[in-house]
């Protein structure tokens, strides 16, 4: 089976070529870091778009683990479908860091999609790049092994979030371990083991909170040689 490492359609969404009407129309609002934006059952009256900062959605287990399912970037949108066809949200939204969204209303979403052919294309790459995620995700789970899923982790936070510094690749975005185990759906444990490896054979390292990736090509290789052994 085909898989590239860093697959097109991670779960960290950020889209380009987005349209200006949004700003526009929308209604721009601040919210702090660990704001939650909607909860499970809520019924919206529009959706929103990420000016600046960042917005996780997450589930919680009936014991209480939380799993991330994906990480909203600037430049993307939530929410929208919950707004075309009236579904109540199922999910927990929350801001990582300070954040600012544009809230726009269903009726205006509705007037821009017959109005503004640059809208509809961004809403239906928005939705298309969701549900393509969800199906690498589920692909990710069947076929791969938890530690291939790190590697597979790393090398997209490098290539959505790296910054290269003197050799190697900073990963410019200060994630817990804990953070890495609800994202990958793993608990703590599992994932320390699998972070002590890797430091371990030299594949990444910490310094301040970030991390850093030694040699990306490396990395692909052992997580090449992973899958191999499936």
């Amino acid at each position: 089976m085909k898989y590239s490492p860093v697959e097109e359609f991670s779960r960290i969404y950020k889209l380009d070529n987005f349209s200006k009407t949004f700003i526009e129309n929308g209604k721009e609002l601040f919210f702090k870091k660990n704001s939650v934006i909607a909860s499970p059952g809520d019924v919206m009256e529009g959706f929103y778009f990420v000016k600046e900062g960042r917005v996780i959605a997450s589930e919680f287990s009936p014991k209480g683990n939380e799993r991330i399912m994906c990480i909203l970037e600037k430049s993307s949108i939530f929410l929208e479908s919950n707004v075309l066809f009236n579904i109540p949200v199922f999910c927990y939204f929350k801001t990582t860091v300070d954040t600012i969204l544009i809230f726009l209303k269903r009726e205006v979403l509705l007037d821009l999609l017959t109005k503004d052919l640059n809208v509809t294309l961004f809403l239906l790459q928005s939705l298309t790049k969701k549900f393509y995620s969800n199906m690498n995700h589920i692909d990710e789970l069947l076929y791969h092994d938890k530690e291939w899923g790190m590697c597979n982790l790393f090398l997209t936070f490098a290539e959505n979030f790296g910054v290269e510094e003197d050799t190697k690749t900073k990963l410019n975005i200060k994630i817990s371990q804990q953070f890495v185990s609800n994202l990958l759906g793993i608990n703590r444990i599992t994932t320390l083991r699998i972070i002590k490896k890797l430091k371990e054979l030299k594949l990444i390292e910490q310094t301040n909170g970030y991390y850093y990736i030694k040699d990306i090509q490396k990395l692909r290789d052992y997580q090449t040689m992973l899958q191999a052994q499936l």
